[in-house]
């Protein structure tokens, strides 16, 4: 599949799970296996969402290796708001628990670029 197919199915994917995401909340009642689900389908969701923006800012700034490192960027992305609805799930989001794991991701980032 070329790079601008896998952009579009990307595209589709991200439509597509934003109305999962929105029907599945709006339908189902949120106990724990239901809010499992829902964090996953958001994962899915905002990966998909996230990977043609930051393929477009990687096309501008790196020269080689753009597809693979814009997956990894918007899967750390995703996990990032992901843990944090998770954690706004459980009352346990605060600005430095928040800003403690956005420079774990950052750093993780920085480590798997670097090599």
């Amino acid at each position: 599949m070329t790079t601008r197919g896998l952009l579009i199915l990307c595209v589709l994917v991200a439509l597509l799970g934003w109305f999962a995401l929105g029907s599945f909340t709006y339908h189902n009642p949120p106990d724990a296996l239901n809010r499992l689900i829902a964090l996953a389908i958001l994962w899915l969701t905002l990966l998909a969402t996230f990977l043609p923006l930051v393929y477009v800012v990687n096309l501008r700034l790196s020269e080689s290796d753009i597809l693979p490192r814009a997956a990894r960027q918007s899967a750390l992305i995703a996990l990032f708001l992901m843990l944090c609805v998770w954690l706004r799930m459980i009352r346990a989001l605060n600005w430095a628990n928040a800003i403690l794991m956005l420079s774990l991701f950052i750093m993780t980032e920085v480590l798997l670029s670097t090599r």
